[in-house]
């Protein structure tokens, strides 16, 4: 990315971003078209031999379903043919009718007997003559479709999960994409930039992608919510009642009448929806707040947003005009366009917003909210000290599942233009929620302090991330036993065994209830009436399970690999049906029965060849505690090294009743030890650095 002040985003994605996306993209699928060893030109006239067996078999289908449809109206025309001769026959006979009625009842039977003859020789004919050309013709068609994959398995076969991640991180390399959102990354957002996980029972992390932008991190978090509201139903009755009137001639009638009496009743209701959000930490106006909403700016016209401007010029002058008489402090900026379209007026520190928007930041955000090369005015922004909250309409319906299954084809040229499409709208909706916080100079040139982790974590995995495996699995796993509705999962890491973490999940939902409630309604009979009206009561309930988690790193289609056989036999032994689930490195299964200790922990991972791994990481997680241990042990041996070495002297009395103070073990041989664990788990990180 450009390092110069003047850095503008939205002239950086159209005349370097997209261009540089698809050319990635492009000559990413070439070049595993050339690994797979695809004939291009082959695969063009296969596609094309299948594209004229597949119209020719659709015509012969269409061919197809015309003859059945004639055959279905001679059908019907022979039954009317035999009804009308059945009828004329027996008027004729029973009242003595004209004998024209009986000529025509005569002809009709004829007609049935001719159209039965039809039916049963050369329709009969025809039609399976027509079925043998169009089965043919299926036939033919997908013997060639069959052929056209068989070209494509091998290109087929190379698409992964992670090449998304590979296109997004060539285009811009500025930006760092962690394989998961570990402990680490969220202390830092917690502890230094004030972020808090989401603990709202309601709220369900579905999708998870950390990583820093220049250094300074961000998230992007994927919500599965379910927020309380009202519904309305409706009960209706028909009611009846007699009157009695009176005609002009005094004449009395009675009048029968019927009226539709309807009631509503309004009762809680769950709803359920999806939200997602970019959470990005800057150390930039730590002390500034606001918010700002959507408006849309992107659609007016130059005469309608020049109105709608001078419209808020005059509200930003009332509205400083009432700061000062309210001894609050709001001053408005110069660019009063700005003002009005970004519309942050809720802001907290006019000093720091000034910092914060600059002239060139002002120009970079009229420029995003007014274009029609990215999203637009789309996006809520919140500011909250160190933590800028990015909720846009476009990233609501960001495709995040990198599913390569979305690809794969028979035909290359397709397979090639989905890759690209799908790459290029992946990365437009990325970048476009980062875009307003790139906007800003002060964000892009403010550089990270320092940040000292913890030594030791409760735990190995964070909640998001443990929710996100969760919701990888069947709702019926982890529902209640009587949920009636969709499931919010809650996971909270609880302990440890080794790099195994046990995971609570609690899982929400609600039982149903049919109720009936009887609403009063004042009739045309001039009475009331209790009409009914159903509706459904929803009643909370909720269970938690145990889930196991681990990090196992390595990629998608190498899980894929791995999940059935000896790792589906591991997990039955703890209750579950050997199901799991995978994502970002991570492996996940229920604990059903049964429960983690260390040994299951290294059992797991040799299921996964990480039995050096996994002491590695023990050396580095077991806490300060096995670190002081392993120092004593060191300095045990290499006290017994020296005695081996000095010559055996008796020592006086007064030494040899209080031990000479040992020398102090050098950190050399512990950290080095923790060097050495370090760089095998690197190595083995380095192995799993492809994407979910």
């Amino acid at each position: 990315m450009d390092q110069l002040a003047d850095f503008e985003p939205l002239e950086y994605y159209e005349d370097h971003l997209k261009g540089a996306l698809e050319k990635n993209a492009e000559e990413y699928f070439d070049a595993l078209v050339k690994r797979a060893g695809i004939d291009p030109v082959k695969n063009r006239e296969t596609v094309g031999r299948y594209n004229k067996e597949a119209a020719e078999a659709e015509e012969a289908g269409k061919k197809l379903g015309s003859f059945k449809t004639l055959k279905v109206f001679l059908i019907v025309l022979a039954v009317i043919a035999f009804l009308a001769a059945a009828v004329l026959i027996f008027v004729y006979a029973s009242e003595g009718a004209s004998w024209v009625l009986l000529f025509c009842g005569i002809l009709s039977a004829l007609l049935g007997i001719g159209l039965i003859v039809l039916l049963l020789t050369v329709i009969k004919k025809k039609l399976k003559e027509r079925e043998a050309r169009h089965k043919k013709e299926l036939e033919d068609a997908n013997a060639v479709l069959k052929e056209a994959y068989s070209e494509m398995a091998p290109l087929n076969a190379l698409f992964t999960w992670g090449m998304t991640r590979e296109l997004v991180l060539k285009t811009m390399p500025d930006l760092t994409l962690d394989e998961q959102l570990d402990v680490k990354r969220l202390d830092l957002l917690e502890r230094k930039y004030g972020y808090a996980p989401e603990d709202d029972q309601s709220v369900s992390t579905v999708f998870l992608l950390s990583g820093t932008a220049e250094g300074s991190p961000f998230l992007f978090e994927r919500r599965f919510r379910r927020t309380m509201g009202t519904k309305t139903y409706s009960g209706s009755i028909v009611i009846h009642w007699t009157s009695t009137e009176t005609d002009s001639k005094g004449r009395t009638r009675t009048v029968h009448h019927s009226q539709t009496l309807t009631a509503t009743v309004t009762k809680p209701a769950p709803y359920y929806g999806f939200e997602t959000r970019l959470i990005y930490a800057n150390e930039g106006a730590p002390a500034l707040s606001f918010t700002r909403r959507p408006q849309h700016s992107e659609q007016l016209t130059e005469k309608e947003r020049e109105k709608k401007v001078k419209k808020g010029a005059k509200e930003l002058k009332e509205r400083t005009e009432d700061a000062i008489s309210d001894g609050k402090r709001f001053t408005e900026l110069a660019n009063t366009e700005f003002e009005v379209l970004f519309g942050a007026l809720d802001r907290n520190n006019e000093v720091e917003y000034r910092l914060m928007f600059t002239p060139l930041a002002q120009q970079n955000m009229l420029d995003i909210l007014t274009s029609k090369s990215g999203y637009g005015d789309d996006f809520y922004f919140f500011k909250q000290g160190m933590l800028n909250v990015i909720c846009s309409e476009h990233a609501q319906n960001w495709l995040v599942d990198t599913d390569p299954a979305r690809y794969r084809s028979y035909d290359l040229e397709a397979a090639k233009a989905s890759f690209v499409s799908y790459n290029a709208g992946y990365f437009k909706s990325m970048y476009f929620d980062l875009a307003p916080v790139l906007a800003v100079p002060l964000y892009r040139m403010q550089q990270p302090e320092e940040f000292i982790y913890r030594d030791v974590y409760d735990v190995n995995y964070t909640g998001g991330e443990a929710e996100v495996l969760a919701n990888r699995f069947s709702p019926a796993v982890f529902a209640p036993v009587n949920a009636k509705t969709q499931t919010v999962l809650k996971a909270v890491p609880v302990r440890k065994e080794g790099l195994t973490d046990s995971i609570a999940v609690t899982a929400h939902a609600f039982d149903t209830v049919e109720q009936v409630d009887y609403v009063s309604v004042f009739g045309g009979d001039g009475r009331y009436h209790a009409v009914p009206v159903p509706w459904t009561e929803y009643i909370p309930v909720e269970r938690t399970s145990e889930m196991a988690l681990k990090r196992v790193g390595g990629t998608r289609e190498q899980y894929e690999g791995r999940k059935s056989g000896a790792l589906a036999d591991f997990i039955r032994r703890f209750g579950g049906d050997g199901g799991s689930a995978f994502s970002d490195g991570l492996v996940a299964f229920p604990l059903a029965g049964g429960s983690l200790d260390e040994e299951t922990d290294r059992e797991l991972s040799a299921l996964f060849d990480l039995k050096e791994a996994a002491q590695a990481g023990a050396a580095l997680y077991t806490g300060i505690a096995a670190v002081e241990a392993a120092a004593d042990e060191l300095d045990r041996a290499e006290h017994r090294a020296r005695a081996e070495k000095e010559p055996e002297t008796p020592a006086p009395a007064e030494e040899a009743a209080e031990p000479a103070p040992a020398e102090p073990a050098p950190e050399t041989p512990a950290e080095g030890g923790e060097q050495e664990s370090a760089a095998e788990g690197t190595e083995s990180e380095k192995s799993n650095q492809e994407d979910k």
